[in-house]
């Protein structure tokens, strides 16, 4: 509603031309907005008045640079952007059509230029199908008892194609989005609709759907995982069918192609289906218009798209906190009647929509926000930070933890050289090198592929990837003491405590309990399986799973010593030799067939000798990370790799190759050759 009372969606699409008129409107709005926080009076006297310092002169230089220019250009508004996301502000919230319900639990806030805009009204039975003790005793609180009034009174208006109007959930973590989805559904079976869909990123966040539902008194439907059915018609007369993004673009493996979609709109009855179909974090159709030319659809965007058009009489709720980031992101939201032909549609299609919005920037999109507030079609809150502290933990690596991480450094840094030592002499094999037909062109010319499979670029790809996964999991493993220690004294102190993690190692566990049972005496090092994983890939590894071989005691007893963390003590003794691992980190050497008799003649070849090194004589300079030039003597040799002494007693291996490059002078050159 802008200041003048003329609702968004009734002006003219025309005046978004208007660069005068739409800086106009922004700073209206962001007037609006001040002023409300004023009248609130609820953050500190110190902010309050230099966000209204701030808020009063730029809407004084806006006003005074358009009484000089008609128009801003390109390089203002990109400014205008940049100012504008460095500058969110935020509103207290309370409910303000919805006058009962128990407050939530924690203070919530809105975004400024949200909270300027007024939601239409309610009805006295916005809430029909909620039973009383459910509001009363408080398993759902007044905020999210709004989002479930606001979904019903979408769902009871129409696009002009017939579809049901649909509902936007974009609120932060922490407001209980699960709940509100749960809310609705229930809402929707107090009122006779018994069949619904729920659809999310992950098979495990059926069991919250179960707890949620539960909650708000829905614990008797019945939650049936899609992922665990054939193909067959599903045997559900009502209920939840609970499915993952994944599940829904899958098909069986026959030759005439069984698709997951189909099964679920079979199930639902087709065009009469008038339940719900919650799209939970919703963010994952959001590239069904992709950007970057020759850039593709998703599966995911097209699927979802695909099953809002076949059920038009469905109830959609899309669910995520960052649902649309970019306006391209709002193509799967056909039902929030933000394009099409209808009087209430501000843009005549996706297109212009796109195109519009686009070139108009963040303050554009906060005003597309504002419209779907105003006719009823979002809620976007999020929890406050008032009074919230942030505090960064240093030093969480003790000594142990130091050196497990050196001597993993070194382990990987050892691999890379073996690896490219062995591709040097063509003894290893490229476990993604296929054997492909056009390894030279029509002029007997070797092709780029031919080029790329030589420098072993997918392979390396693949060994950089594995990397980055070990030493993320490294650390993140360092810091559960710390983490374990500083929730005790919290818990001490009568405090909660939420643990997030960047990764969780979880398909890791599983894959050892998949594998060697589930009874563990230790916890799963998912940075040694991820090491593992490496080895086994690249390399011919003995397995002694295998009932013809032959192993004594003593080789079962070492496999016991050199198994994984996590394995059974049962399934230890089955574990493979790890050779290329048996690093003496202290020497720093690698022990690869060193007392094998049988090596080939021409490996022999290659020593100090053809190599035209001089053991103990032969010596190099090296330049440290910390910038530090350190001299060296080359002392041993262990195919393919040399052992240096360097000057600070420290010993260090290299290739030939390597060891060429730092050569600076050999004991029978004359000083000046230095």
């Amino acid at each position: 509603m802008s200041s003048s009372g003329t609702p968004f969606h009734e002006m003219n699409i025309n005046a978004y031309d208007d660069d005068f008129y739409f800086q106009q409107m922004q700073s209206q709005y962001a007037a609006r907005a001040l002023q409300q926080r004023r009248d609130a009076d609820r953050y500190s006297a110190n902010q309050h008045k230099s966000s209204s310092l701030k808020h009063s002169v730029n809407n004084r230089v806006i006003h005074k640079h358009h009484k000089k220019e008609s128009k801003i250009t390109l390089k203002d508004e990109e400014e205008a952007d940049e100012d504008a996301l460095d500058e969110v502000e935020f509103a207290d919230y309370v409910p303000q059509k919805l006058k009962f319900g128990i407050a939530h639990p924690d203070p919530v806030v809105e975004n400024a230029s949200l909270s300027a805009v007024s939601p239409p009204d309610l009805g006295d039975d916005c809430l029909n199908g909620i039973p009383s003790k459910i509001i009363k005793n408080g398993n759902l609180s007044s905020l999210q008892l709004e989002s479930i009034a606001y979904a019903n009174l979408r769902f009871s208006k129409r696009l002009p194609d017939g579809k049901r109007y649909g509902f936007f959930i974009g609120d932060g973590a922490g407001m209980g989005k699960g709940r509100q989805l749960a809310g609705i559904i229930a809402q929707q079976i107090g009122q006779g609709n018994l069949k619904h869909v729920w659809i999310s990123v992950s098979n495990d966040l059926r069991f919250d759907a179960e707890r949620d539902l539960n909650d708000v008194g829905a614990g008797q439907v019945t939650v049936l995982p899609m992922n665990k059915q054939d193909y067959k018609p599903l045997r559900l007369d009502r209920g939840v069918i609970f499915s993952t993004y994944a599940s829904l673009i899958s098909a069986s493996k026959e030759k005439v192609k069984r698709k997951r979609i189909d099964q679920l709109v079979t199930w639902c009855g087709g065009e009469k289906f008038q339940g719900c179909i919650m799209f939970d974090e919703s963010h994952k159709a959001k590239n069904l218009f992709a950007s970057g030319s020759g850039a593709k659809p998703t599966k995911v965007g097209q699927a979802v798209l695909e099953i809002q058009r076949l059920l038009p009489n469905a109830r959609i709720v899309y669910c995520s906190a960052t649902g649309a980031s970019e306006p391209r992101h709002f193509g799967y939201m056909e039902r929030l009647g933000l394009w099409g032909s209808h009087p209430g549609a501000p843009f005549p299609n996706f297109e212009v929509f796109l195109d519009e919005v686009e070139s108009r920037g963040v303050g554009m999109m906060e005003l597309v926000a504002m419209h779907l507030k105003q006719q009823g079609a979002l809620v976007c809150r999020a929890l406050s930070f008032k009074n919230c502290t942030f505090e960064l933990i240093d030093g969480v690596m003790d000594a142990h933890v130091e050196r497990v991480y050196d001597r993993a450094a070194e382990i990987w840094d050892q691999l890379r050289l073996v690896l490219l030592e062995l591709f040097r002499r063509k003894e290893l094999k490229d476990p993604f090198d296929k054997p492909d037909d056009d390894d030279e062109d029509e002029y007997g010319l070797v092709t780029k592929k031919t080029q790329n499979k030589t420098n072993h670029g997918i392979f390396w790809r693949y060994f950089w990837g594995a990397h980055q996964r070990f030493f993320k999991d490294l650390c993140v493993a360092s810091k559960v003491p710390k983490v374990i220690e500083c929730v005790e004294q919290a818990l001490k102190e009568d405090k909660c405590c939420v643990i997030g993690l960047q990764s969780t190692g979880e398909a890791r566990t599983a894959d050892a309990v998949e594998e060697y049972g589930s009874v563990m005496d230790d916890f799963v090092s998912a940075p040694r399986a991820t090491l593992e994983r490496l080895i086994k890939k690249t390399f011919v590894v003995p397995d002694l799973n295998n009932s013809d071989d032959e192993v004594s005691d003593n080789d079962a007893d070492v496999a016991m010593d050199q198994a994984p963390l996590g394995r059974t003590r049962r399934s230890r003794r089955k574990a493979a030799p790890e050779a290329l691992l048996s690093t003496n980190i202290r020497d720093k050497e690698i022990d690869i067939d060193s007392e094998n008799d049988d090596l080939d003649d021409d490996v022999r070849l290659e020593g100090p000798a053809a190599d035209g090194i001089e053991l103990h004589r032969t010596k190099i300079r090296k330049m440290t990370s910390n910038g530090k030039l350190l001299t060296g003597v080359v002392t041993s040799f262990k195919a393919p790799f040399y052992s240096v002494k360097m000057e600070n007693n420290t010993k260090a291996t290299f290739t030939k190759g390597q060891i060429k490059q730092m050569i600076y002078y050999d004991d029978d050159d004359d000083d000046d050759d230095d």
